[in-house]
């Protein structure tokens, strides 16, 4: 097996070209990614979409990893089940395996500092957020803009679980410890979510509002300072390669 075989998801093989779902056929249509923790892929069938993600299952370089690709599919399909019914969050439609789940397809474009936003993109996005939190998921991986979808018709979307907190009750408890670490966690949520707001919107603010995007949780300064050698080591091997 050659060295990118190991390193992928699914080892050899790839996404299947087609899938059944509640008793039809889905034939694959894009590739989106197979990386080491996932092979995303966008099926269809007459005009119904569905995205198949199948989390590692391939052994990494001889030792077993489908124990992880399992908790990650039962972890992402737990926050999903629990997001359940609200707007422009996809539904879960099934687990083909442990290992994979399949969503709806939701079309659209990561967000950057390019895109053209309207003026109630990020009040629906922060309302998105709010309903988020309200239901004990915090997103997590909001720092990148790309992260978040813009639709075709201008409204956000979040899509992408598989680093989300959430805890069921059954599991912890309503424990001290848990609510601590989700309510710091959603604290970082919305603080990215106001510098997102700050980059693309920024002359629509107001003074208040641009000096509250740039209060840092404290928890984001020491990410930034542990990621610091790590941001002028990275650079500094990019310009030996050049």
């Amino acid at each position: 097996m050659s060295l990118a075989h190991h390193i992928r998801a699914l080892g050899k093989e790839d996404l299947p070209q087609r899938i059944v779902v509640d008793g039809r056929t889905y034939r694959r249509r894009e590739l989106f990614k197979h990386d080491s923790v996932a092979a995303v892929g966008f099926y269809e069938c007459e005009g119904d979409r569905v995205v198949l993600k199948s989390y590692r299952r391939a052994p990494l370089f001889g030792l077993p990893t489908a124990w992880a690709g399992r908790l990650m599919a039962a972890h992402e399909a737990a926050v999903m089940q629990q997001l359940e019914g609200i707007e422009r969050v996809p539904r879960l439609r099934a687990r083909l395996d442990r290992t994979s789940i399949v969503r709806d397809y939701v079309p659209g474009e990561p967000l950057t500092d390019r895109s053209k936003v309207g003026p109630q993109f990020f009040a629906e996005f922060f309302e998105l957020l709010g309903k988020f939190h309200a239901r004990g998921v915090a997103y997590v991986d909001l720092e990148k803009a790309a992260n978040i979808l813009l639709t075709p018709d201008g409204h956000p979307c979040l899509f992408d679980f598989q680093v989300a907190f959430f805890v069921p009750d059954h599991c912890l408890g309503r424990t001290r410890l848990v609510s601590a670490v989700r309510e710091l966690l959603q604290e970082v949520d919305v603080y990215h979510a106001r510098k997102h707001r700050r980059r693309l919107v920024g002359e629509r603010l107001s003074e208040e509002e641009v000096a509250q995007s740039r209060r840092r949780p404290w928890l984001v300064a020491v990410a930034n300072a542990l990621d610091r050698p790590f941001k002028k080591l990275r650079r500094w091997l990019r310009g030996k390669g050049s």
